[in-house]
């Protein structure tokens, strides 16, 4: 009997126990702390420290037995010139939940994006070369043909068209009959054209002062009319000046044609660049029938005071055999430095010889025909 309930209080003690254990409770149970570190504050995860813990939140740490969705970051670049390469990950796992890999251009490729894509040729047109300068002999020979034409010219007539840049910036453009005598070096010119239509100048230094004797034409003074002939006046004048480009004492073409040979003979010692002149082969220009000659004076900055930053000055022979003008530049063409034109002057219904006499070059002969 003593036994039987000795039984009977052990299994009542140990069920009594293990219903304590099942709820956490009894003497061996683990209480959660006060607040705040109670049951509403998240526990650190990690190293996390527990002073910087972010939300009441637990996050989940990901399991190191997991594969992650996204590639870890990486610091490594692609090396120059080479294609990128994504870091190790599991594609199987991953790349059906990432966006396709962009690949580099391939250079070779004729579909490249810019700035990958390669330059497209050049499509336009090229420029038109430069002529070739012909050898010197040759343009010694063209040279020397004009000075012996124009030292064969006693008296000649043309009708010359003008257009000029005038030293106040101006441009003007008029028609004229010109008359010319070597010795004495003499010029009468009308104006024919409808500026300044009716203007006539006689200059005859020899005989009648190193004056100029002038006729007003149309449109050359505003309070005196066309025909009014106005007091003798120096070429040197300002009046005179300002509204030429060239002094009337270089009429005809001694002084250039002189200046030609010069350069040529400076070229040939080797004193001037061989591109100073270039001679061209026959050009076809619109005021003549025939093509001219052409030589290209290159006019160096400072070289020449009607063009202190540089140009050109073009000169267009007549070497057509027979011609009246046979010899002689009967077009002459200057440009500046930017390529606008400067200077103008064209001959034609050229008159050698025109058979002038001193009655031609008489101030008296203004407004008379």
């Amino acid at each position: 009997m003593i036994r039987t309930l000795a039984f009977c209080s052990l299994v009542t003690l140990l069920a009594g126990c293990s219903r304590y254990h099942s709820r956490a409770q009894g003497p061996f149970a683990k209480s959660d702390p006060p607040a705040p570190y109670g049951a509403s504050t998240p526990k650190p995860l990690g190293n996390q420290s527990s002073l910087g813990m972010a939300s009441s939140t637990p996050v989940r740490p990901t399991l190191s037995d997991e594969r992650p969705l996204v590639p870890p970051r990486t610091d490594d670049l692609a090396p120059a010139g080479g294609t990128f390469s994504p870091p190790d990950i599991d594609t199987d796992a991953s790349m059906s939940t990432l966006p396709p890999l962009r690949k580099r251009p391939d250079p070779k490729s004729g579909t490249m994006p810019s700035p990958f894509a390669p330059k497209q040729p050049n499509t336009e047109a090229p420029a038109t070369p430069a002529p070739t300068a012909k050898p010197l002999a040759e343009l010694k020979t063209v040279i020397a043909t004009a000075n012996t034409a124009w030292r064969a010219v006693d008296t000649f007539e043309a009708t010359v068209t003008r257009r000029e840049i005038n030293p106040q910036g101006a441009s003007t453009s008029e028609v004229v009959l010109f008359q010319f005598r070597r010795e004495p070096m003499s010029v009468f010119t009308r104006t024919i054209s409808e500026s300044g239509k009716g203007r006539e100048v006689v200059y005859f230094p020899k005989k009648h002062e190193d004056k100029l004797y002038l006729m007003l034409g149309q449109g050359d003074h505003k309070l005196f009319k066309a025909g009014f002939i106005v007091p003798p006046v120096s070429p040197d004048d300002a009046r005179v000046k300002e509204k030429a480009r060239n002094s009337i004492r270089d009429a005809g073409f001694e002084k250039a044609l002189t200046k030609l040979a010069d350069t040529v003979t400076k070229m040939e010692a080797g004193k001037l660049p061989a591109d100073t002149l270039t001679l061209h082969g026959p050009v076809k220009r619109d005021e003549y029938p025939y093509p001219l000659t052409a030589v290209t004076q290159n006019l160096r900055a400072g070289g020449d005071p009607l063009f202190p930053k540089g140009g050109s000055r073009t000169y267009f022979f007549d070497l057509k055999e027979k011609s009246p003008s046979y010899g002689l530049p009967v077009l002459i063409v200057a440009a500046d430095s930017t390529g606008k034109e400067a200077e103008y002057y064209l001959l034609e219904k050229v008159k050698l010889p025109a058979n002038l006499t001193d009655a031609d070059f008489n101030p008296d002969r203004l407004g008379k025909k």
